[in-house]
């Protein structure tokens, strides 16, 4: 009875062993794709010009349609001290 529960207790130690370095492989895979991605973006947001890097700004906040100037504006909250 002994060596049988001490291999069950060995196996499910390999099982968890196994699932520990997955999981660290997958997260190494995940923050090499997350890095790419901000160098690409990074290079993306150096290549814009001033009126670009505006516009995407702008597009990052939340605009509402004003009718006396027909254009969007930028949805003040009553947090924003300007």
């Amino acid at each position: 009875m002994s060596t049988i529960t001490s291999i069950l207790f060995g196996v499910c130690v390999g099982i968890l062993l196994i699932y520990v370095v997955a999981f660290i492989n997958f997260i190494k895979k995940e923050n090499k794709e997350t890095q790419i991605s901000d160098v690409e973006l990074e290079c993306i947001l150096d290549d814009m010009t001033p009126r670009e890097f505006y516009i995407h700004k702008m597009s990052q906040t939340s605009l509402v349609w004003d009718k006396k100037t027909n254009t969007y504006i930028r949805n003040w909250s009553n947090n924003d001290s300007t």
